[in-house]
């Protein structure tokens, strides 16, 4: 791997890439280096519900921020406001603030759409990053949201598979057909 200090994962819901992020960790670590696993799930658990809209509940400010709209085949898309962004754009330069602090960061991320993937750049400009898209079966998606019944975005798999892939990465892998464990090994060693 190069000497990134940031290694970016990206993908759709329930691919694994919390899984992934793990075992990355646990293997750069083993060299007495600091890496962090940030997740994009973390901004949005400090969001108000005003700023999000999600089946019944209709956040105040949800249009400015994040409305998960429900299609006809069950799937979830995400619509963003201009909040949603601004968050989006802090999220991103938080990574970049952490990574120049020298620590670092295994990132657990969506790339929303061609502005988005800008503003990752702007961001991360004078940062080597490492980018990795993982990637599975709708089926085998579907089979894991399925299977996690604390999962309230059921759906969301099927929302973001349907999305066009935004970005270049360095990296790519199919978790239906590869153990987290290799995928992180591969990664290390590319």
């Amino acid at each position: 791997m190069t000497a990134s200090k940031l290694i970016a994962i990206t993908g759709p819901a329930a691919v694994g890439k919390s899984t992934v992020a793990k075992e990355l960790q646990s293997e750069l670590v083993r060299s007495g280096e600091i890496w962090l696993v940030i997740e994009l799930d973390t901004f949005a658990r400090g969001l108000s519900r005003d700023w999000i809209s999600l089946g019944k509940h209709q956040g105040r400010y949800a249009e400015r921020g994040f409305v998960y709209a429900r299609g006809q085949d069950g799937s979830i898309e995400l619509r963003l406001g201009s909040d949603g962004r601004s968050v989006l754009a802090a999220f991103h330069r938080s990574v970049a603030a952490i990574v120049k602090s020298g620590v670092g960061v295994i990132c657990e991320t969506i790339v929303y759409d061609d502005d988005d993937w800008r503003d990752w750049s702007e961001a991360l400009c004078d940062i080597s990053a490492c980018w990795v898209k993982l990637s599975a079966p709708l089926a085998t998606l579907e089979a894991r949201e399925r299977a996690d019944r604390t999962r309230i975005f059921q759906g969301l798999a099927r929302g973001m598979s349907a999305r066009r892939s935004v970005g270049k990465y360095n990296f790519e892998a199919d978790t239906g057909a590869e153990a987290a464990s290799a995928i992180a090994r591969r990664i290390i060693t590319s």
